[in-house]
């Protein structure tokens, strides 16, 4: 696998009439109107290995100590870790590089994954690497896990791709999981419904859209985003070729095929346990090129939003069109806008967000993770406070109160169609109603459902026993 990662070159070369204004979109690169203190440690920047230290989870701050900026600073700086060279060798892959796939902790094939070190693949072998359909509150399709496969709400950039999504663990995510046994289908059964995650536990999900298409040279066949490397992390991987198969969209036909393209990273959640806070911290980042605030594109759509080369927003379209899958044009490009810039919640949340979004790019120079910034991120008052129903904290308004920080979270990558819902609402530790193929499958309420890895993967052991 060849791996191609700029730190050169940032969005901060292109003229200022490019870079969105401070309310357009909400991501600004820099605001000198947020007031809050809430800003990035010198010691996050380090030009000596290892860069950015890891953000230890058994280090964070006591529950009667603790601050909104405290959960925020986790965050990036686990963004900032993962971007950072595992090791200080030369050509050395970034720490999310590292981490291993869902589906080699999770196989498919039923083959017991007990003996299979970390990271389940090859040095060589990339992730997997799939097309997603919409999220639903009620259900979660399979496929999110293994590979792509029929579904409406495809996601499809201005270039006419689909965007691709990458799942990702982490050493106390899969040592958990072989401890226990996770991978059986009687001890996911017969689980203690209060078992959390261990701390440190992380699991990523990254976006992508396609910047070229590349030849059996490697070289350019197609190019959709002019000199991608200078302002986007990018890859070279191998993706499903995606079509229209009666209607729908699939990668999965008789004849699939495959392409090389050059990736080029637009988003990522940060999921990961610290210390009092089994439900995780859910932060997520984007690429500042991705989409406009809903509140700053015009009714009649008669003046563009900016002059950026939007990666999901359609210039000069109307409102009324945002977030709107076609349903009988699966692969038309959507327009896209971001209905709650930092996830709302109060002031001081969305300052602390504003505040340490500049002080980290004021320190990343010219490298293009410095294109990327902080959306927001969620958690609960801790100690015990999980959410779901069944016995655990519901979601309803009275347990708003337990909620902190980007009360309305949602990324314009991968929660497209579903910004009028929290992280919550589909991780949560009540029931969950799977569908594989064409069968409802129930998951009993526990908190191990937080991780929709652990939800479908047992919705599906549940409909392979059934079938035999």
């Amino acid at each position: 696998m060849r791996i191609r990662h700029s730190i050169r070159r940032g969005l901060w070369l292109l003229p200022l009439s490019l870079l969105p204004s401070l309310s357009t979109p909400g991501l600004a690169a820099n605001d000198a109107s947020a007031s809050s203190e809430c800003t990035a440690p010198n010691d996050w920047f380090s030009s000596r290995f290892p860069h950015t230290p890891f953000p230890d989870g058994n280090q964070f701050p006591d529950v009667s100590k603790v601050s909104n900026c405290d959960f925020h600073q986790w965050a990036y700086q686990m963004f900032l870790w993962l971007s950072r060279p595992a090791s200080d060798a030369q050509g050395a892959p970034l720490n999310f590089q590292t981490l291993a796939s869902p589906k080699a902790l999770f196989p498919k094939d039923g083959h017991s994954p007990k003996d299979k070190a970390y990271p389940g693949r090859g040095e060589d072998e990339q992730p997997d690497i799939h097309v997603r359909v919409a999220k639903s509150q009620n259900t979660a399709d399979h496929v999110d896990i293994f590979q792509a496969g029929p579904g409406a709400g495809v996601l499809v950039d201005q270039g006419g791709n689909v965007v691709y999504y990458t799942g990702l663990l982490n050493r106390e995510f899969w040592d958990f999981v072989k401890e226990k046994r996770l991978y059986d289908l009687s001890a996911l059964t017969s689980v203690s419904p209060m078992l959390d995650f261990p701390v440190n536990s992380l699991e990523l999900k990254l976006s992508w859209r396609i910047a070229a298409i590349l030849g059996d040279d490697g070289q350019p066949q197609q190019v959709f985003i002019p000199s991608a490397s200078d302002y986007f992390h990018t890859e070279e991987q191998t993706v499903p070729v995606v079509k229209v198969v009666d209607g729908k969209i699939t990668d999965n036909t008789k004849q699939k095929q495959e392409m090389r393209v050059q990736l080029a990273l637009i988003g990522m959640h940060v999921v990961g346990v610290v210390k009092d806070h089994p439900e995780f911290i859910w932060a997520t980042f984007e690429h500042q090129a991705n989409a406009p605030d809903c509140s700053a594109v015009p009714s009649g759509g008669a003046s563009p939003v900016g002059d950026l080369a939007w990666s999901l927003y359609t210039p000069e379209s109307p409102l009324a069109v945002q977030n709107q899958f076609d349903v009988n044009n699966p692969l038309t490009a959507v327009s896209v806008c971001r209905q709650v810039p930092f996830g709302g919640g109060d002031p001081q949340n969305i300052d602390n967000i504003k505040s340490l979004n500049a002080s980290v790019a004021s320190q990343l120079g010219d490298s293009v993770w410095a294109n990327y910034q902080l959306v927001g991120a969620q958690w609960t008052t801790g100690s015990g406070a999980i959410p779901g129903p069944n016995g655990f904290l519901p979601l309803d308004a009275e347990a708003q109160s337990q909620f902190r920080g980007s009360h309305n979270l949602a990324n314009t990558t991968m929660e497209t169609f579903t910004q009028d819902a929290n992280c919550f609402a589909c991780h949560n530790a009540g029931v969950h109603t799977v569908t594989v193929d064409d069968s409802g499958q129930i998951v009993p309420a526990k908190h191990l459902n937080l991780s929709h890895f652990i939800v479908n993967y047992q919705a599906w052991l549940q409909a392979q026993q059934n079938e035999q």
